[in-house]
């Protein structure tokens, strides 16, 4: 939740804006961004099973007006700038596959996020050669990073190749934006 407190309190990239959430899961950064006066959140999953859960929290919560559960695969999910008021700020927001798993997966997610958005919140692996990386590859998309901080993330067993219970990982948040 760090990163949504990071986005909205830090660099004001919540209120009033029209926030995406790649990769949403359950929902957590999608409640968390309603809850700091989003205009909308458009939360994206492929895990139906995860959206209903999200569905069901947002009932509860009476924010169903302000969230919007999509089930769809990231690859797959096109969204154009022109189909949104050229004055409606966009922010995405996401926790992306790592690519440990499957390599490249985090990079899809970029990629789609810098399609549509104007600044874009992401978490990644700390680590020197990751973080070259991600400044190489944003740079390639012609967008960079304008602040970053590492983190101590707690990752719960959510995915039949996880072995413990929970395992913290440090990660880096990152802000990117348009060059």
């Amino acid at each position: 939740m760090d990163i949504i407190y990071f986005a909205g309190f830090e660099f004001n990239d919540i209120k009033n804006r029209l926030i995406f959430d790649l990769g949403t899961g359950t929902g957590r950064l999608s409640i968390a961004s309603a809850f700091l006066k989003a205009s909308a959140v458009l939360s994206v999953d492929i895990d139906w099973s995860a959206l209903r859960i999200l569905k069901k929290n947002v009932s509860e919560l009476e924010i169903d007006s302000v969230i919007l559960p999509i089930c769809a695969d990231i690859k797959f999910f096109e969204i154009s700038r022109l189909m949104i008021p050229s004055t409606m700020k966009i922010t995405t927001i996401m926790n992306p596959p790592f690519g440990v798993q499957k390599r490249t997966a985090d990079r899809i997610f970029l990629e789609k996020a810098f399609s549509f958005s104007d600044v874009v919140y992401s978490i990644h692996l700390a680590g020197k050669k990751n973080h070259e990386f991600i400044s190489n590859f944003v740079k390639k998309l012609s967008w960079r990073i304008s602040y970053y901080f590492p983190f101590n993330m707690i990752l719960e067993k959510s995915f039949k190749f996880h072995t413990k219970k929970t395992k913290r990982i440090e990660v880096k948040i990152y802000r990117f934006v348009k060059n």
